[in-house]
């Protein structure tokens, strides 16, 4: 039983001696994001990021597999119809809703707080609203399988009919008042109701993680804390429990703006 505490031990003390050469550093701190929208003489269409988007967090340790989700979200996304890759955006998640499903019992409600506390999202019951938002702002778009949604076949399923494009998605992603670039590797799927003009306007849409996107804990500050918020000593304990990353899934829904 004293194995893995020993070698995340081991581990630990090897990462000391590299740290100079090798250690991850804080990314650019950042208060919000820059704006994302399509460019003006685009024809873009507008949607609301529905508040039941939802995130899957996954954090595989040496002793736990945490795992967490959030369920609440917020943002506006442009889409160009005739060239998705001019298309727009940012999704904000609302942190205040994380809570972990690691254990299956009582203990997640302790986790979750702990967490919560690590992001200072939520401190001894008190919300900071200046760090409660994770926001992911798309400043660019490739990899589509299709640039024009008006050329894509449509297929049946149960709401009517939909159109789906791979993309990858590249920005600015803003966590714990730290700034890095990501990119997000996603399907998205356009639905519309049966027997809809290929260039009419989608009813919903739907973006799902093709991959996952990684989140290295140490570029945004994520450290132990104790329950009034203050930092506290990484232990071999927690270095056993928990890891240096997070890999983000997502499942945006998004419905016409007016």
């Amino acid at each position: 039983m004293k194995r893995p505490i020993a070698l995340a031990a081991v581990v630990l003390s090897l990462g000391a001696a590299c740290s100079k050469k090798g250690e991850v550093g804080l990314a650019p701190a950042a208060s919000s994001l820059a704006a994302s929208t399509s460019a003006p003489t685009t024809m873009a269409w507008r949607f609301a990021v529905d508040a039941r988007t939802t995130t899957h967090v996954d954090m595989p340790g040496i002793k736990e597999h945490i795992q967490g989700d959030t369920t609440a979200a917020s943002g506006t996304l442009d889409v160009v119809a005739k060239n998705l890759a001019q298309s727009r955006g940012a999704v904000r998640v609302d942190l205040l809703t994380f809570a972990t499903h690691t254990f299956g019992n009582e203990k997640d409600v302790t986790q979750t707080k702990h967490a919560r506390t690590w992001l200072e999202v939520q401190v001894d019951e008190k919300v900071n609203e200046g760090l409660r938002w994770a926001e992911f702002a798309i400043r660019s778009i490739d990899g589509l399988s299709a640039s024009d949604l008006t050329t894509v076949a449509a297929v049946k399923d149960a709401d009517g009919e939909a159109r789906t494009v791979t993309m990858t998605a590249h920005g600015d992603l803003l966590i714990h008042g730290h700034k890095v670039q990501r990119d997000a590797a996603v399907d998205v799927t356009f639905h519309y109701p049966a027997g809809a003009p290929a260039d009419a306007k989608p009813a919903r849409l739907e973006i799902k993680s093709r991959q996952p996107m990684r989140v290295v804990l140490k570029e945004h500050d994520v450290r132990p804390r104790d329950p009034l918020g203050a930092l506290a000593d990484w232990t071999t304990n927690l270095i056993a429990k928990v890891a240096d990353t997070a890999d983000i899934t997502v499942d945006v829904l998004a419905n016409p703006s007016p």
